[in-house]
């Protein structure tokens, strides 16, 4: 018999269209109650259910889990809008989301403490989520997170409104992609252009095979997507971020969204600058940017557990089997 339940939720997305699918993964015990909760943010170009293995490891800890699929991602729209987000609004569309998301979960399990576990694209949602929606977050975990110049960013959104001026905010730039995604592929060459993600070759397989991965952003999603990462890489937006959230940053050594460890290095030196009393930073050698789904993804995924485990007061062995 499965010891764990997994709920399927439908909430109203703030960009006023879309309808979220949301999972909330808990014991199935009848008298199974969460030590605390953890939202998952997931990734760019991907869905939530990837993170099923971290769930049932989280879950065998006594902590529930719960996320959804963004706008324009998985379940939560049409195969064919995959990858489209509303040029305006849609940055904060993608923050509110996830707070509709952790006010109902609240509702669903109760006032237990509540993390964020931020991926990649994820990660940066959540340092914007930390400074609207901070208050009463127990901790952050910044996976595959990374440092842009803020005008650097707030450039790319210039010129992704440019295109969504001339062709539209569904229309797909192979500039932009080229500037976005295509840059992290020509960092770690291979054949399928997805090998930046993971030194696992059955890893990239799998994602290169599931049609819910790998899709192109529209202008109007590197319109959302840069203005994201602007705020998430500005001090004056850093310095809304409760100075008692703990912070906890993993990343891949070879990871190129993270400039190999350099840019997950200034985020937490920023996090610091912005008066963050407690930042921690793992770097795991060769790994990329996927280290929960790396062959040594077990071991990330321990540490995790952890650390999460250390902030409800406890000192455990959590790695993947305990």
């Amino acid at each position: 018999m499965d010891t764990i339940r997994r709920e399927e939720l439908r909430l109203a997305s703030a960009d006023g269209r879309s309808t979220i699918r949301a999972l909330v993964w808990s014991g199935a015990a009848d008298d199974w109650a969460p030590r605390a909760t953890v939202q998952v943010m997931h990734g760019m170009a991907e869905h939530v259910e990837r993170y099923e293995r971290l769930a049932r490891i989280l879950v065998a800890h006594g902590l529930a889990v719960c996320g959804d699929d963004h706008i324009g991602h998985g379940a939560s729209c049409e195969p064919a809008r995959r990858g489209c987000l509303p040029a305006r609004g849609g940055a904060e569309a993608l923050v509110e989301d996830e707070h509709a998301l952790r006010l109902r979960v609240a509702e669903i399990l109760g006032d237990v403490p509540h993390f964020l576990l931020g991926h990649s694209l994820g990660s940066y949602m959540a340092r914007v989520y930390l400074a609207t929606h901070g208050e009463g977050i127990a901790g952050a975990v910044l996976s595959g997170t990374g440092t842009l110049p803020v005008a650097v960013s707030w450039a790319g959104h210039a010129l992704a409104l440019a295109v969504c001026a001339a062709r539209g905010e569904d229309h797909r730039s192979r500039l932009l992609d080229g500037m976005g995604v295509g840059a992290y592929a020509r960092a770690v060459p291979g054949p399928t252009g997805c090998e930046w993600l993971s030194r696992d070759e059955a890893n990239v397989a799998a994602y290169v095979a599931d049609e819910r991965c790998g899709f192109p952003f529209s202008a109007g999603g590197y319109a959302a997507v840069t203005k994201l990462t602007a705020r998430a890489c500005s001090l004056r937006w850093a310095r809304r971020v409760p100075h008692d959230v703990p912070l906890l940053l993993v990343a891949g050594a070879e990871d190129p969204v993270g400039d190999c460890g350099r840019g997950v290095r200034a985020a937490a030196e920023l996090a610091r600058r912005a008066g963050q009393r407690n930042v921690e930073v793992h770097i795991y050698e060769g790994m990329r940017h996927e280290i929960f789904n790396e062959r040594e993804g077990g071991s990330v995924m321990g540490d995790v557990c952890s650390w999460l485990c250390a902030q409800l007061g406890e000192s455990r062995d959590t790695r993947e089997g305990q």
